[in-house]
């Protein structure tokens, strides 16, 4: 257990922007691929979200054959589009679990593949040459190769699952996306308090938000002021808006930084990129 304990977890981010892949210069530093993070400990894979970031981890992944399991929050475009380009799931004898939202009685599986496949997309789970194990999702808690894992459902249309991974070593991980949070929400202030690390939904500054109130994102500045509240270490702002540039991401967190330091607050804040990595 003490080894365990003196273990960390990888942080990964390979895909950070929200609704739709957005690729230009003004976007390069932060990255334009939709949703994906993985989370590596003790040779497992974690991963949240299929959306075209997955592609570049599933190169890596193949070359390794590790154990892979993937959560999806819900089955917007943005976060699945990559799923059929993750180059595990045609791997044959790859074990992979996938994990997703059932509603109104119809399995995850089902859900999914109604969406991949002809004519919308030529291949689908039928294709796959991987051994997966399904698993439909609503809000419970069961444990995944000694990991806890927890999903609640969060405000979103159409509704979608944000995911709370507790390791061995203690650190408790946070993964909510497309999640409009309300300031007032008292029962996902007690469920993310003391989180060692949240990766939330941050796609509207208060401007934009006033225009986009029912599209199911929160404002940067709410989930900032949330997470103090909720004695958070460490916070990501993620799922940037496809519209949002490199310069914008930043003026956003110069002020999240302000606010932290005007409370005497030790919470680390960042921006989520493509590419980041780092220890918890």
């Amino acid at each position: 257990m003490k080894a365990a304990k003196n273990k960390r977890v990888k942080v990964s981010f390979w895909g950070v922007r929200g609704s739709v892949p957005s690729y230009d210069l003004k976007t390069k530093r932060y990255g334009g691929n939709t949703s994906c993070v993985s989370l590596e400990f003790e040779g497992r894979h974690l991963i949240c979200d299929a959306g075209t970031g997955i592609r570049s981890l599933g190169h890596k992944l193949a070359k390794k054959r590790a154990s892979i399991s993937l959560f999806i929050s819900h089955l917007h475009w943005d976060h699945i589009f990559g799923l059929p380009f993750f180059e595990p799931i045609y791997q044959k004898g790859q074990k992979i679990l996938v994990a997703g939202p059932t509603q109104k009685g119809v399995s995850f599986k089902k859900e999914l593949a109604y969406v991949l496949r002809a004519p919308y997309f030529p291949i689908g789970p039928r294709d796959w040459e991987s051994h997966v194990q399904w698993k439909d999702l609503k809000q419970e808690s069961f444990k995944v190769d000694g990991v806890k894992v927890e999903s609640r459902w969060v405000n979103h249309p159409d509704g979608a699952l944000g995911f709370q991974f507790i390791f061995s070593n203690g650190k408790r991980i946070f993964y909510v996306t497309d999640h409009n949070l309300d300031k007032n929400n008292k029962k996902f202030f007690s469920w993310i308090k003391n989180a060692d690390l949240l990766i939330h939904d941050s796609q509207f500054d208060k401007k934009e938000y006033a225009l986009k109130k029912d599209w199911g994102h929160s404002t940067y500045e709410t989930v900032v002021d949330f997470a103090l509240k909720a004695n958070v270490k460490q916070l990501v702002l993620f799922h940037h808006d496809p519209n949002a540039n490199d310069r914008q991401l930043e003026k956003r967190l110069k002020n999240c930084h302000k606010k932290i330091k005007s409370l005497k607050s030790k919470m680390k804040c960042l921006l989520a990129q493509e590419g980041l990595s780092f220890l918890v």
